[in-house]
């Protein structure tokens, strides 16, 4: 790259004469054209870009450390130059505002800047390579690294689980500056691409006219140019380096992870060695609890000494006094909250400790093999919610301890001035050693906290290795019996203090719906014994059924809740909820219900009896609690409710027999003689086998009408043997019949008309009308 022409040159370039050439000569500053003149300059960028060509901007460079050195070392001697002139006598000379050359003095300071750092990124990226490079070249056992030998106690795995999970922070963070700097060259690619399209444009306004305001522009868009392109380049050593840490913070955390595997498998878990850890564990809770009267009573003292010294700062007048009171009332405060929060912390440390026994011991079993393995899942469950307690009781801590830190800060500060009069000093220092007693308090239960934490996402991660190992089958099984399990103890509703869950629902149910089966069964059964002595007519038979069955029902039903231990206090609520439905959207049920009652106990038919209500006739062909079926005599089954046939009009056509009288209607026309109609009629009755003999079919002279001589025919029929309808339809075919064969013509109306021409008057004959 060209040396840049000294600013010296450029001013007395630019004093003496406004030119093309003075312009080039401008812009060798920023693209590193070699001149010693402005003549120089001209005739070199014409030589060597032509006069219609423009240099390129300086692009630095991300791997020769050398280059960016020469480019540092001009950058400084032009901005030496720059910083010497005045802004107002450089702003007039080049044509431009000193805004201008304020903003472009900036951008050379932001390029001296940017160099060393992509320097030593250089020098840095090389050191972290060799360091990755020997990391990933060590073929040392890990475990010679470790001072102890096995077999390892479990506080000694804890203890290591710690620093494994410090490195497992390091890989997150690591990972958060990879994502950020990804971020951030993304950012700088596109800021290149707009300066680089923003200098495009200043070359063609150039090229198109050469004079000191394009070259002002056009060496502004470089060094615009340049800077985005060296902030590029650092984004890409800071990626860099970000992945190269994680893949080292990984290698650690692989070669880390074996030695835990190595301990892990070298754990004293002998029933001897267990039992020595866990009464280290309980020594050490027991210590605690024997701290624990000593901290109650130094609460009392501390909180006694707190409201004497409020009492004292709010009976004191003299304002010199006050600050000391209120100082001494400051430090007794903190020192009463500096003990209650160690004995929560206390409290909470004792939960620490019994959670790692637990941890402990399940660890143990589980090596012994005294764990179902199935249950892994359910242990992981709950093992993963305890950490999440664990991250939030951190995150309540540390604000604790950010509100404690600021506090002693604000101490520290009036302590160090120099200007708090000496009478303050001992009580300020004594605030402060409350304050920094919570603090270590604060701290150590912080690490007990993040060491548990580690240690059960450890043994989640052991956990789900030995999980892998249970067969699939076993796996189904367990999923299925643990979620069945939960859904049959699903809660459907609870009165009285009693719950009632699914399970006991679905037991009781079974018990009722085949309860109700069996004794269905067994009621026909029974019923049908009871008939061989006792004659039952089918209505009779069916009531008794039913009453049976009902009483059976409601054994079953009672039956099946002191089976499951459902007590009748539990459906307390359905009673009220019963009423309420009968006094409100269920009294015509009800009423029907009452209404079967009452037709079974009084009897006013039974079944197969033609009945008639309501303007339905038809046949009886069962009696239920709400409704009765009956089928019309056209076939159709109606049901009628209960109700109804209590509230209306009701004929039984079969009270006292199944005889049934029919009646069949017909006409002829004048003139027919009646006694052949009723021979004729009387013959096809006879001849009728579902016609009874007894009482005998009769034939009925109706009335003359005003077109026909009106018949009656009456038959009797047996309604268990036949039906009505269909033998006065049988009738009617015969009676057709026959009557075509004697001769005999059935009437249908007509009218007659004549006209008489001896009633005329005035030559107008008048009609006479007479209907036959």
């Amino acid at each position: 790259m060209k040396k840049i022409l000294s600013l010296a040159a450029a001013l007395l370039l630019a004093s003496a004469a406004i030119s093309p050439a003075g312009a080039v000569d401008a812009l060798s500053l920023i693209t590193g054209a070699d001149a010693g003149t402005a003549a120089d300059a001209a005739t070199s960028a014409d030589r060597g870009a032509g006069k219609d060509e423009t240099p390129q901007p300086y692009t630095p460079s991300a791997a020769d450390p050398e280059a960016c050195s020469k480019r540092l070392a001009e950058i400084e001697r032009t901005l030496a130059e720059w910083e010497s002139l005045k802004a107002d006598e450089a702003a007039a000379r080049f044509g431009v505002t000193a805004e201008d050359v304020t903003r472009r003095v900036e951008n050379l300071t932001l390029l001296k800047n940017a160099y060393p750092r992509i320097i030593n990124a250089i020098s840095r990226k090389k050191q972290d390579d060799a360091d990755l490079a020997r990391q990933k070249g060590d073929a040392s056992s890990p475990e010679l690294t470790l001072n102890d030998k096995p077999p390892y106690k479990l506080g000694y795995y804890d203890a290591y689980i710690g620093s494994l999970d410090d490195i497992r922070k390091q890989i997150d963070d690591a990972k958060e500056g990879l994502a950020r700097f990804d971020s951030y060259a993304a950012a700088s690619q596109k800021l290149v691409e707009d300066r680089e399209a923003a200098w495009r444009l200043a070359r063609d306004n150039y090229q198109k006219e050469q004079n000191q305001k394009t070259s002002w522009q056009l060496q502004g868009a470089a060094y615009l140019l340049e800077i985005a392109r060296a902030q590029l380049i650092l984004d890409g050593f800071e990626k860099e380096r970000a992945a190269t840490a994680l893949a080292k913070y990984e290698l650690q955390y692989q070669r880390h992870g074996y030695l835990q595997k190595y301990i892990r498998e070298n754990l004293d878990l002998s029933a001897e060695g267990f039992a020595a850890q866990i009464a280290a564990l309980n020594a050490e809770i027991k210590k605690l609890e024997d701290s624990r009267p000593a901290l109650n009573r130094q609460i009392k003292q501390a909180e006694a000494a707190a409201e004497t010294a409020e009492m004292k700062y709010a009976a004191v007048k003299d304002d010199k006094d006050k600050d000391s009171a209120q100082l001494e009332m400051s430090y007794r405060t903190a020192e009463r909250d500096r003990y209650r929060l160690q004995l929560e912390q206390l409290q909470e440390t004792l939960v620490l400790y019994a959670e790692r026994k637990r941890l402990w011991t399940l660890r143990y079993d589980l090596a012994r093999g005294a764990v179902d393995e199935t249950t892994i899942p359910a242990a992981v469950k709950n093992m993963n919610a305890e950490i999440k307690t664990l991250e939030n009781n951190l995150l309540d801590v540390q604000k604790d301890l950010l509100s404690l830190q600021s506090r002693q800060s604000a101490i520290s500060k009036m302590l160090d001035s120099g200007t708090t009069e000496p009478r303050y000093l001992p009580g300020l220092k004594k605030y402060s050693s409350a304050v920094q007693a919570s603090i270590d308090s604060c701290l150590s239960y912080t690490a007990a906290v993040i060491s548990l934490s580690a240690q059960e996402r450890a043994f989640v991660g052991e956990l789900q290795e030995t999980y892998k190992t249970v067969s699939t089958f076993d796996k189904i099984h367990a999923f299925w019996k643990t979620h069945a399990a939960t859904l049959l103890n699903t809660e459907l509703w609870q009165s009285g203090g009693y719950a009632v869950r699914l399970r006991e629902f679905l037991i009781a149910l079974a018990i009722i719906v085949f309860g109700t089966w069996g004794a269905r069964k067994l009621v026909h059964m029974f019923s049908w014994a009871v008939g061989k002595y006792f004659k039952f007519d089918e209505t009779s038979r069916r009531t008794f059924d039913r009453f049976v069955f009902y009483l059976a029902g409601i054994a079953i039903f009672l039956t099946a809740l002191h089976i499951v231990g459902i007590p009748l206090t539990a459906f307390a609520f359905l009673g009220g909820a019963v009423a309420i439905a009968i006094g409100f959207g269920a009294q015509n049920m009800f009423k029907n219900l009452m209404g079967g009652i009452l037709l079974t106990l009084n009897r006013p038919f039974r079944l197969g009896d033609v009945i008639e209500v309501a303007g339905i006739a038809g046949t009886v062909t069962d009696l239920g609690v709400r409704s009765t079926l009956i089928r019309t005599f056209d076939e159709k089954e109606v049901v009628v409710p209960n109700s109804q046939l209590l509230d209306n009009q009701l004929i039984n056509w079969s009270l006292s027999d199944a005889l049934l009288r029919v009646g069949v209607d017909f006409g002829v026309e004048y003139g027919t003689p009646a006694k052949n109609v009723r021979d004729t009629v009387l013959r096809i009755a006879d001849a009728n086998p579902k016609i009874l003999k007894n009482p005998a079919p009769w034939l009925y002279f109706a009335d003359f009408g005003d077109s026909e001589l009106d018949f009656t025919l009456y038959f009797w029929v047996n309604q268990k043997i036949a039906s009505g309808m269909k033998v006065s339809s049988e009738i009617r075919e015969a009676i057709q019949e026959a009557f075509a064969q004697e001769g005999l013509v059935m009437a249908y109306p007509h009218m007659d008309v004549s006209i008489s021409s001896a009633n005329a008057k005035n030559g107008a004959p008048q009609a006479a009308e007479s209907e036959k």
